[in-house]
């Protein structure tokens, strides 16, 4: 009897992240195998999903190779920055930020490249946008005004152009020199092939991300839901977009499952819904049964969301506010239950 073909190979660089792991999760749960690179191996039991784990450092210098063997896909979440910081994550460390988050990260593409992956997906920013005023369309021409977004920005360039799709396999494994000489055309791919060989690379600009994570310390506005269950809530008005790390990872595997040409775009904005902190205060109240102040209305007029065509012509739905109101019911839910345990063990 012929053995059943396995799944495709996922490697989830960061997935012990914010947005790792939610993206990690949605597609062990889809069905992918998925293999997670991270610095520190992740407890035993922390994650609820099927997976593997392999160390991963975002150095340059690094073998790639053990974390990709196997690999069909890749999710490039991974990044270093100051703790708690994205925009201002270089710290006072400019070149060690770019040298681990734009070099380590062209590095280890290549490498993905070289070991056949067929498809890797970058986790990029609306921060590659800056400052512009909305909304923002895929093609609104990049504006970074930070580190974080022109760091961003320079691998999402360097992956459009080392990646090209099946019959033109032949990419260069790096951005190549414009005096350098041209490399030999590639076979055409014959009649009847389904999944020529190929290299394709896409960059999906990330909006704010939640959901629940864990540790559950780490989970976003959980800081808020323990201000508010200690009566010390101290929240300014403030206005933002977000996303579901659920959504972030259903993005993902519409991008790979759909077509070659489907990608050809190369960059995916991925945002959802605005929110103010007076309507997240004011969902947890209820759902922590503590009502209360909330702070005063965040500006939304001045936030520039990102409009997401291109995913929503694959078929990509995001959850809404549907969705936003179940994560904080979890959210709080998950609270009340430790607060019962560790008052249980108190006795």
């Amino acid at each position: 009897m012929s053995e059943e073909p396995q799944s495709p190979l996922v490697l989830v660089t960061g997935g012990t992240g914010i947005v790792g792991q939610l993206v990690a999760r949605h597609l062990a749960e889809s069905g992918y195998r998925v293999r997670i690179a991270s610095r520190r191996r992740p407890p035993n039991g922390r994650f609820a999903f099927a997976h593997s784990w392999v160390p991963f450092t975002l150095d340059p210098k690094a073998d790639f190779g053990p974390a990709l063997d196997g690999v069909t896909h890749v999710v490039h979440a991974a990044f270093q920055h100051v703790p708690g910081r994205y925009r201002g994550g270089e710290g006072d460390n400019l070149a060690g930020f770019r040298r681990a988050n734009v070099d380590a990260s062209l590095a280890f593409l290549a490498a993905a490249k070289r070991a056949g992956v067929e498809r890797a997906l970058f986790l990029s920013s609306r921060a590659v946008y800056g400052s512009q005023k909305g909304p923002l369309h895929e093609d609104t021409p990049p504006e970074p005004d930070t580190e974080y977004g022109r760091a961003k920005l320079d691998v999402e360039t360097a992956l459009a152009e080392m990646s090209v799709p099946p019959p033109l396999a032949a990419a260069p494994l790096v951005p190549q020199a414009a005096d350098a000489t041209p490399l030999a055309a590639p076979a055409l791919s014959q009649p009847g092939d389904e999944a020529p060989a190929g290299f394709v690379g896409a960059c999906l600009r990330v909006t704010g991300v939640y959901g629940l994570v864990e540790p559950l310390e780490r989970t976003k506005w959980f800081r808020i839901a323990l201000q508010i269950l200690e009566e010390n809530l101290e929240v300014k008005p403030r206005a933002a977009t977000e996303v579901h790390g659920e959504d972030v990872g259903a993005a993902a595997r519409l991008l790979f499952e759909s077509s070659f040409a489907s990608l050809a775009a190369n960059t995916f904005n991925c945002s959802d819904i605005l929110l103010t902190n007076a309507e997240i205060v004011a969902a947890l109240r209820k759902a922590l049964g503590r009502p209360g102040p909330v702070p005063l209305e965040g500006d939304s007029s001045a936030v520039a969301a990102m409009r997401c065509p291109r995913l929503e012509a694959l078929g990509w739905r995001p959850g809404g506010r549907s969705l936003f109101n179940r994560t904080i019911e979890a959210l709080a839910e998950r609270i009340r239950q430790g607060t019962a345990r560790r008052t249980a063990t108190s006795h």
